[in-house]
């Protein structure tokens, strides 16, 4: 269902039937007409970095924590894998690694916390043990230096959803736990509000992703930037399901 939420599928499908579609009503072509303007429109729009900018400004929501405060666990939220071979060729996406480095960084100033790597990958339960997210990123935890002896892998929990759920079952975990999640900066708002539905203490810490100011490639067409936003439009469907 997630792949659903994808607004390239939806605009191609309008500016498809504008072009194909002809009807013999002078009006209904003009709506016709007008509806492949506008789905045109927002392609150009939503394949452009100053969409990003504007969509990063709404939806990254990184915590100032109060001096003094100190978590009592990192959740790193899973930001996907990619299956190799073999076991020993899967290797982490990007948005895990900038995750995963974000948390290392962070547990180095608080390194009396201990952090869990938090989510399965679903469509990988036939290949895979459930684990297997949490296994490579710990890995690539302990390679920037964070110690072995403070990671959980949580493996149970799927979407964002049961993050926090699945985070209640862990030894140790209350909700007046002192608890920091890290994840990419366009998913700080749906994680954290998620989290605090749970938890009485949360502060949130981005990975620093989002660009810092605009330059004239900004303003071109391009297809990394259209698929970046289409990640970005997921989150608002997503914010917005969350408040059923």
């Amino acid at each position: 269902m997630r792949s659903l939420v994808d607004p390239v599928w939806i605009l191609l499908l309008a500016l498809t039937f504008a072009i194909f579609i002809k009807v013999k009503n002078t009006r209904v072509n003009r709506v016709i007409k007008l509806l492949a303007r506008v789905s045109i429109s927002i392609l150009v729009f939503l394949s452009t970095g100053l969409a990003t900018l504007i969509f990063d400004a709404v939806l990254s929501t990184e915590s100032s924590p109060e001096a003094g405060w100190s978590p009592e666990f990192i959740f790193v939220l899973g930001g996907g894998y990619e299956l190799g071979a073999n076991n020993a060729q899967d290797f982490l996406g990007t948005e895990s690694i900038r995750r995963v480095n974000a948390a290392s960084a962070l547990w180095q100033k608080y390194p009396s916390s201990k952090v869990v790597f938090s989510g399965r990958q679903p469509g990988t339960e036939d290949d895979r043990e459930p684990t297997r997210h949490g296994e490579l990123s710990s890995e690539h935890a302990i390679s920037l230096g964070l110690a072995a002896s403070r990671i959980i892998i949580e493996s149970s929990s799927s979407n964002t959803r049961e993050h926090p759920i699945e985070a209640l079952k862990i030894s140790g975990v209350s909700r007046d736990s002192k608890i920091a999640i890290v994840t990419s900066d366009f998913h700080l708002r749906r994680a954290t509000g998620e989290f605090k539905k749970h938890f009485a203490s949360v502060e949130s810490f981005g990975t620093g992703d989002a660009a810092s100011g605009l330059s004239w490639l900004d303003f071109v067409p391009l297809a990394t930037h259209l698929d970046e936003n289409a990640y970005r439009i997921k989150e608002f469907a997503g914010i917005i399901v969350s408040k059923f």
